[in-house]
């Protein structure tokens, strides 16, 4: 055989077996897949939650994407990204999930189909260089598992996409009927039920999952035994002795209960801090969390609030850095409900601490905690940051603990004592609950107490995984918080910004001084060998 035939025959064996290697690797990466993904958080992977969830289909699950095509930045990745997270579910569904796109813009039967299962046209600017115009589009997914369906009318961001896709497909799922989140009312606390302001957002968002009941206290009757989760929320007058027993009696039938306090509201016209009786620190201390009545300062890390600032003749309010406010990273990495959380803000903040030694059959966690900087201090009579610029004399510094959580089973406060009366300003009517028979001994319960009461409309994340913690339902916790963000930014101690400096000036410089050094000296080298006629040594 001559040369030529040879390569030939080389050639064509490569080229086939190049082939049978892609054929091959198709074959098997139609039956799996893996996927590599670098980021720390691993957000461009599904979790293993979601996976577990969709691996439960027992029926074809029908993902229909409604969504306008040539959209313009910001939302021109929209439906990509969309379609990608569901082809991931997809491929975990064990072939009962399929997925398709339609366009349905200026189609009436596309238009009429998306708009009955849900998906609702919304309003959208597009700018070009010679048109500038309103136009309705679609961005929406009809989800269909049966007679079931579920829709997500228009995905406008897509940071906590794969948890609302995974929120809808397991509400498909789930036979059971949707857990109750109780909402303590009577004491001057906030109105969750409002459409508007800080707390709307948060209704919004537990009401996806819970149905919300606004529950008094005080009156006749328990708390509803089908009130899974209860949330009292910066009351602002002292909870009645009976108010007590009811969140006791709560607490003892095994349901969740998360208090949060402010001690104290800050009056922006005369820049002093008004007082806050709320009357929980017995029932507190009795379940084993003190809660103080001080005011952590982190002059560090800390957040903004809007405060009068006088320019000129006239008072305005002017966003600034109070230390009142501390920022901190100080969380459980260890604990799901706060484990992927940045940074959190603790407005107007006291110290909650947990009792030493906490009883056996209870466990006790300090989710937050304050920066080791900031300080503590009671009897504050100005919220001026002037001054709080430097520590005072009766300033406590350290790190001190903003947010508690226990588990276990507790005693109750009331064990040795009747039932109280139910309170005289609080009639009786036929649509009050019944009421309980007292219970001293209480089964698994969940308590978690902070120090802020403002705390609360500024983490609606956190918020969502603390009920889903205290109802006993944390499989979301962790693809809810999966999300890109940027990390907030710490502040460097005075040891790591010289070193930091020294690293920055140096790490660049000193590289090119050793290749440069290196270069000048095998210069001279093979110049001292071709005058000296040498051969240079390795």
């Amino acid at each position: 055989m001559d040369t030529r035939r040879a390569l030939l025959l080389d050639s064509w064996a490569q080229l086939l077996l190049v082939v049978a290697v892609v054929v091959l690797a198709n074959t098997l990466a139609a039956r799996s897949f893996s996927r590599l993904d670098l980021t720390q958080d691993k957000v461009y992977s599904l979790d293993i939650r979601s996976r577990e969830i969709i691996g439960k289909l027992e029926r074809p699950l029908a993902a229909r994407v409604y969504f306008t095509g040539g959209l313009q930045a910001p939302y021109n990745t929209n439906q990509q990204v969309v379609v990608d997270t569901l082809s991931d579910l997809a491929a975990y569904a064990k072939g009962r999930m399929e997925v398709s796109v339609v366009d349905p813009t200026g189609v009436p039967e596309l238009e009429a189909e998306a708009r009955r299962f849900g998906v609702t046209p919304i309003q959208y600017r597009f700018d070009s260089a010679t048109v500038k115009e309103l136009r309705t589009v679609y961005m929406g997914v009809a989800l269909v598992y049966g007679e079931r369906q579920d829709v997500l009318p228009a995905i406008t961001q897509t940071q906590t996409l794969e948890y609302d896709l995974v929120r809808s497909i397991r509400g498909l799922l789930d036979k059971d009927e949707r857990r109750v989140v109780g909402w303590t009312t009577g004491h001057g606390e906030p109105e969750l039920t409002q459409e508007s302001g800080p707390l709307a957002t948060l209704r919004q968002r537990l009401l996806e999952r819970y149905d919300l009941r606004v529950v008094p206290l005080g009156g006749a009757g328990s708390v509803p035994e089908d009130v899974s989760a209860l949330l009292v929320v910066g009351p602002q007058r002292p909870l009645s002795d009976r108010a007590l027993y009811q969140l006791d009696q709560h607490l003892m039938r095994g349901g969740g209960l998360a208090v949060f306090l402010s001690n104290l509201k800050p009056d922006l016209r005369t820049m002093r801090p008004l007082r806050v009786l709320h009357g929980m620190e017995g029932l507190l201390a009795h379940h084993h969390v003190q809660a103080n009545r001080d005011l952590i300062i982190d002059r560090q890390r800390n957040g903004m609030m809007n405060l009068p600032v006088r320019q000129g003749d006239q008072l305005a309010l002017v966003p600034v850095n109070t230390p009142l406010i501390p920022r901190t990273q100080e969380l459980d990495r260890d604990n799901l409900v706060v484990r992927d959380l940045d940074s959190m803000l603790f407005p107007f903040a006291s110290s909650v601490e947990l009792a030493d030694p906490l009883p056996p059959e209870v466990v006790g966690t300090v989710l937050a905690r304050s920066h080791e900087g900031s300080g503590r201090l009671a009897g504050l009579r100005t919220l001026a940051p002037e001054a709080l610029r430097s520590p005072l004399s009766s300033e406590q510094t350290g790190s001190f603990p903003l947010l508690v959580s226990l588990r276990g089973s507790f005693q109750s406060a009331y064990a040795q004592a009747a039932p109280p009366d139910a309170d005289p300003s609080m009639a009786a009517t036929s649509e009050s609950p019944t009421e309980a028979p007292q219970i001293r001994s209480g089964a698994d319960a969940r308590l978690v107490v902070a120090g802020s009461a403002d705390f609360v409309p500024n983490h609606v994340l956190f918020m969502q995984n603390l009920v889903d913690w205290m109802v006993e339902d944390g499989s979301l916790i962790a693809i809810r918080s999966k999300s890109v963000q940027q990390p907030t930014l710490r502040p460097l101690a005075e040891g790591e910004l010289g070193r930091t400096r020294a690293l920055i000036v140096g790490g660049g410089l000193l590289p090119l001084a050793l290749l440069g050094l290196i270069r000048l000296l095998s210069k001279r080298r093979f110049a001292s060998f071709h005058q000296g006629g040498e051969e240079p040594r390795p």
